[in-house]
């Protein structure tokens, strides 16, 4: 594995690592439409951009008049109580990105992947930062 993986040297790793890098990587979202098969056919692999209105502790990233290609919302520095926003804009020279503590996403239906999960469509969604809203309780080693 990764280095830091085995503190100890001894070839075993924390049971807490893969659970801790899911966290880590929880709030991932797909404004585009899930790819793969439908009805036998395979769809694009660049699917069109989507007219999302993106705000970012209240303020706007991008309205509807202004398609994106993607989003992503994922945690910043640790306990750092922010999410780091990525806002990938159609025909645009860069993405756009800040931190935050509330994401909201609206528009025509989308989705988006979560936990491993795809959801949707839905036609809005906030995502909302808890510092140390997650933690573990682990036994004293003696």
């Amino acid at each position: 594995g990764p280095p830091g993986d085995d503190p100890d040297g001894d070839g075993n790793r924390p049971w807490w690592t893969p659970a801790a890098r899911t966290a880590r990587t929880a709030l991932t979202l797909l404004s585009l439409p899930v790819i793969g098969l439908a009805g036998g056919v395979r769809r694009p692999a660049h699917p069109p951009p989507q007219r999302l209105r993106i705000e970012a502790d209240g303020v706007l990233l991008t309205d509807l008049d202004r398609p994106v290609e993607r989003v992503s919302v994922s945690t910043a520095a640790p306990g750092g109580g922010l999410a780091e926003v990525v806002v990938h804009p159609h025909a645009a020279d860069g993405p756009l990105r800040t931190r935050a503590r509330a994401v909201t996403v609206s528009g025509p239906d989308f989705r988006y992947h979560a936990d491993a999960l795809i959801r949707g469509p839905v036609r809005s969604r906030t995502w909302t930062v808890l510092a140390e809203a997650w933690s573990l309780m682990l036994p004293h080693r003696p």
